[in-house]
């Protein structure tokens, strides 16, 4: 076994467990040593939530992808953006964090980037939270520029945005507030 390569290895497939164990190298751009982690501490590892700052926060794959995305009572419209897609990767958006329940007085920006070269596509369901009847509608994007979303003064959210390509970001989720929220170039 110590001569076979792990290619050559036979394939664990559905009965993974998360006690189960995965050698990893720590430090490649460092002092490489080879290490282990259990399946469970590697999923609970890249899945931790992260508690956004209140202020402007430029996204990184490194810190912020795959993982729940905590955003706080704003102290003023804050704009949170977003690294350049890539195919698969995942930022979820929930908020905003208030104990009392009501209502946020700022707005969340979600920005794709600048000169509409990188934009959203999608929907988001709309729950207009002092209605006298039921009012939910969906607000989307222009599918082609829209490169923020802003969402007015929140109760609630629940975002996600996943990759599509290089240039697109699927969106699709849910707002709760007095006031919609809006796609804009």
């Amino acid at each position: 076994m110590a001569d076979k390569k792990i290619t050559a290895l036979t394939s664990i497939g559905t009965a993974t467990a998360r006690a189960d164990l995965l050698h990893v190298i720590d430090d490649v751009a460092g002092t490489p040593t080879n290490k282990k982690v259990t399946i469970g501490e590697y999923a609970n590892a890249l899945m931790a939530p992260v508690s956004l700052a209140d202020s402007n926060v430029t996204l990184t794959e490194a810190t912020h992808a795959g993982r729940m995305l905590i955003c706080p009572d704003v102290s003023a419209d804050r704009t949170y953006t977003l690294p350049t897609p890539i195919a698969g990767m995942h930022f979820w958006f929930v908020g905003p964090n208030i104990a009392s329940g009501a209502e946020d007085g700022h707005d969340v920006i979600i920005s794709a980037g600048t000169g509409n070269s990188i934009y959203f596509q999608g929907q988001v369901t709309f729950c207009d939270i002092d209605a006298t009847a039921s009012d939910i509608s969906v607000v989307g994007s222009d599918g082609n520029s829209n490169e923020t979303f802003q969402i007015n003064v929140p109760g609630h959210f629940d975002i996600h945005l996943v990759g599509v390509s290089a240039t697109v970001w699927r969106i699709t989720g849910t707002v709760s507030s007095d006031t919609a929220p809006a796609f804009a170039d």
